[in-house]
């Protein structure tokens, strides 16, 4: 989705062995695309879905009364093909009842047209100047007016606005909704009683030209009531902020060993996750409980008590796709191991 006012940038690789140095960012759960985007293929959302943790794919079907995005049909099935939960909006132009009517139809044709299972959410993208010309109390019944519409052909609904509309030209009831509000760097949760925040329309996807907009889920709405964390535990944060700082990609040896008791042989390992996750103290030693286990579990959603427990040693594994026991073996690990080459790569593990 488009929004005059982009705030937030994402650091991408620069050059060969170099990358963006890390800050504490939100989520990439939720991918939204249109004709504004580079065509994605299936491999390419599979990257997107293994690389960043993205679990969902909103696609633009349809604008106005007559604008259908002809990508849309393959930008769906590719998604759908590549594992992830996929649902469509439809930037909306209404300023009457009877024009909201006409959209959701015209919504509703395209959306089916292009493959959008029933059940999937069918969003109304209000940005459109034309909202700033009614009264709240319009532009509340023509919305209701356009989702009841879908809801009758078998969606779900939900609605997109920026955040600095909300009470100004509508209502989004807390519980549902999805705000877009770009901060020049994230460092809290922002709209957490709604179902998404879109942080930024300016992310980057290593080895995809263009931007993209991304964001963050607080509920399963988008997942269809699958808890989100269960379809694909979450991957590394996103660079939010412009880069800074150059790093080295990490050369650390891929030998298994991550021993958490501040020994020698977990030093070097500890050490590069602290670099990539630019924490505070980069000592190679995890105290007890940890700040970067704390950091690491927030990725993986789960508890985040400081403490390689079962739980986190699980959820580590089912997101690298290692054999999961929730167990790191004294000698090599096959999670370890994974882990490590993911550093190498200067990539998050998580």
């Amino acid at each position: 989705m488009k929004l005059k006012k982009i705030l937030a940038g994402l650091g991408a690789f620069i050059a060969p062995f170099i990358f963006a140095v890390s800050v504490f960012a939100a989520r990439t759960d939720m991918l939204d695309i249109s004709g504004n985007n580079t065509t994605l293929s299936q491999s390419d959302f599979t990257s997107i879905r293994n690389n960043y943790g993205v679990k969902v794919v909103t696609v633009k079907t349809s604008e106005g009364s007559t604008y259908a995005w002809s990508g849309a049909k393959d930008a769906i099935a590719n998604a759908t093909n590549a594992g992830l939960y996929t649902n469509g909006y439809h930037f909306a132009r209404f300023g009457t009842l009877a024009k909201a009517q006409s959209e959701a139809n015209w919504a509703v044709q395209n959306a089916k047209a292009d493959g959008l299972g029933v059940g999937s959410v069918l969003v109304v993208d209000v940005e459109a100047s034309i909202f700033k010309q009614n009264s709240i109390a319009v532009n509340d019944a023509n919305i209701a007016a356009f989702n009841a519409i879908i809801q009758a052909a078998g969606y779900r609904t939900d609605i997109y606005c920026s955040a600095s509309w909300l009470g100004v030209y509508l209502t989004v009831p807390v519980g549902s909704g999805w705000i877009a509000a770009y901060p020049n760097t994230v460092t809290t949760d922002r709209y957490t009683n709604y179902n998404g925040w879109q942080f930024s329309s300016k992310v980057q996807l290593s080895g995809i030209s263009g931007h993209f907009d991304m964001t963050q889920l607080y509920t399963n709405y988008y997942t269809a009531g699958t808890d989100k964390n269960a379809v694909i535990s979450d991957s590394a944060t996103t660079t939010i902020t412009k880069v800074t700082k150059k790093a080295t990609k990490t050369d650390i040896a891929v030998d298994g060993v991550w021993v958490v008791n501040n020994s020698r042989a977990s030093t070097e390992t500890t050490l590069a996750l602290q670099k990539i996750y630019n924490m505070k103290w980069q000592d190679g030693r995890i105290s007890k409980p940890s700040a970067l286990i704390r950091i690491l579990q927030k990725h993986l959603g789960v508890k985040q008590d400081g403490y390689m427990g079962p739980n986190t040693i699980k959820a580590m594994q089912r997101k690298l796709g290692t054999p999961v026991d929730g167990k790191i073996s004294s000698g090599y690990s096959n999670l370890v191991a994974a882990m490590q080459k993911k550093l190498n790569a200067g990539v998050k593990p998580f």
